[in-house]
């Protein structure tokens, strides 16, 4: 065996110093590492303190060390399976393995209870000695198993245990061989479990600091996605804030100064109840006002947020404008996915420009073609507009928002608006944008 003093100061050493970590840090893995050393430091230390007959003389009475030699072994293993278990956090990432752990240690301190027993009532009983290999070798059979499940998962956590056990398993296989035909009572050859035991230790030290820094840097991660997590809930919650400010702004600016309208021109059908003109204006600004409703509630409505919905919210406005007009409105089929999301403050935009193009094409253009097209190209997205009519010359006539207004609302939504068009060559209007899609800018109200 390796001189007293050597071992003690070592193990006693390492005993503090887990013990201290525990002290600060409170986790689990430490509290029964210690306990584990501790048992380890008695185990050894029966031995050492035994005189040459292997007795113990103690105050009133003398106990032979052998006694205690097999329930402190088998005590060591308890502990290092519970420290196992929580160092590498079995109970999450290895369920099965857990759960065999936690019966083998149950089974060992039934073992502990019934050797106490027999002991206390037939000292070195036979039956003892009988029941003693098997369990260590069910043992070792549990332990081979729990390191074929870490071997196959091969993380690095686990690899410190691993590697320190093999150490402390090489070094009992060692000593069985070198006790070979021994005399019980000759401790001469329990030096290379000693030195297993302490370069095992090293390994779980390396162990324990890895996964120290390893928790440490996943709070560090944790609290660093809280904080973009609140960063980002304050984003949306401003931007949120902003939309609402919107809709309250078109409410009030459209569906008001329509409502003050018909107000005003109802107020002139009382005393002039037969004014068709009147009637009719009213007729239109409602129109206009249940258009704009829908508009706003279309914009609005997450479940919109597909390309599919503003595909068909074009059909919706155009197709029956341009079957009055006797015009053939086509939109080319595409291989674009009509589930694809879009922001809705960018359909809102690019509906919008949609609708003032086909208005002022069917006012002026005096077409009898017209073509819509959806493409993806170069991380672009891009709307085609054309007809065959007979272009104009840079200005939109009547009283609609006019090209100054469509650049503007392309602005908006991070894109560019780019108008080819020339007296009877007809027009080719395209809005291109960012994709894949992002919140607008024009979210960000200042």
């Amino acid at each position: 065996m390796l001189p007293l003093y050597i071992f003690l100061t070592a193990v006693t050493a390492q005993f503090f110093y887990v013990l201290v970590n525990w002290y600060f840090l409170r986790r689990s893995e430490y509290l029964y590492y210690s306990v584990y050393v501790l048992t380890l430091l008695a185990y050894f230390l029966n031995k050492y303190l035994a005189d040459e007959n292997g007795i113990h003389h103690l105050v009133f009475f003398s106990l032979p060390k052998l006694y205690a030699d097999k329930i402190l072994c088998i005590l060591s293993y308890i502990f290092y399976f519970k420290f196992g278990r929580h160092f590498v956090d079995t109970r999450n990432r290895y369920p099965s393995v857990d759960r065999l752990m936690i019966l083998t240690e149950n089974v060992l301190f039934t073992y502990i209870g019934i050797d106490i027993v027999l002991l206390c009532i037939a000292g070195n009983s036979p039956l003892e000695n009988i029941l003693f290999p098997p369990v260590n070798i069910s043992i070792f059979i549990v332990l081979i198993f729990v390191f074929k499940a870490m071997l196959k998962k091969n993380e690095v956590l686990d690899r410190f245990i691993l590697i320190g056990s093999m150490f402390y398993g090489i070094s009992a296989f060692v000593t069985l061989w070198l006790g070979t035909n021994k005399n019980p009572l000759d401790e001469g050859h329990m030096a290379p479990l000693q030195i297993g035991a302490m370069v095992e230790m090293v390994f779980l030290n390396a162990g324990l600091v890895y996964k120290s820094r390893m928790l440490q840097q996943q709070i560090v991660s944790s609290q660093k996605e809280l904080i973009e997590k609140y960063e980002e809930n304050q984003e949306l919650s401003l931007r949120l804030g902003n939309i609402r400010g919107r809709i309250s702004r078109d409410l009030h600016d459209d569906m008001g100064a329509t409502l003050s309208s018909i107000k005003a021109y109802s107020e002139i059908l009382k005393t002039d109840s037969e004014n068709l003109v009147i009637a009719n204006l009213i007729s239109n600004n409602s129109s206009e006002m249940i258009e704009s409703l829908e508009l706003i509630a279309w914009s609005t409505n997450p479940a919109h947020d597909r390309i599919g919905s503003l595909k068909n919210m074009m059909r919706k406005f155009a197709v029956p404008l341009c079957h009055a007009k006797d015009i053939e409105f086509t939109m080319e089929k595409n291989t674009l996915n009509d589930d694809i999301q879009i922001p809705g403050e960018t359909r809102q935009n690019l509906f919008m420009i949609f609708k003032e193009a086909i208005n002022n094409m069917i006012k002026y253009a005096a077409a009898t073609t017209c073509i819509i097209k959806m493409s993806v190209m170069d991380n672009r997205f891009t709307v085609t507009i054309s007809d065959n009519g007979k272009g104009f010359d840079g200005t939109i006539k009547g009283t609609g928002n006019g090209l100054l207004n469509m650049h503007k609302r392309a602005e908006e939504i991070n894109g560019t608006l780019l108008i080819e068009n020339g007296p009877g060559k007809g027009s080719i209007l395209r809005v291109s944008i960012a994709y894949p899609f992002r919140i607008p800018n024009s979210w960000d109200i200042k």
